[in-house]
């Protein structure tokens, strides 16, 4: 199991950009833009999302964490 299998099997918790709230995803919420984009929608002010995914170093294929 690759590490984006095994976080994408745990929920997803971001924070919206738009209106600052936290939400949360599950495996099957979750769509892919690209190989290398999720694609996400905010529960509460239903704002779509692309999170980009790192595609280098220790941490590749994990969600970008916005910093």
């Amino acid at each position: 199991m690759t590490y984006t299998e095994w976080f994408l099997m745990s929920m997803l918790v971001r924070k919206c950009p738009k209106c600052s709230k936290l939400f949360w995803k599950k495996e099957e919420e979750v769509e892919y833009a690209d190989e290398n984009t999720l694609k996400v929608v905010c529960n509460h002010c239903h704002q779509v999302l692309r999170i980009p995914l790192i595609t280098q170093g220790a941490n590749a294929g994990a969600p970008k964490m916005g910093h």
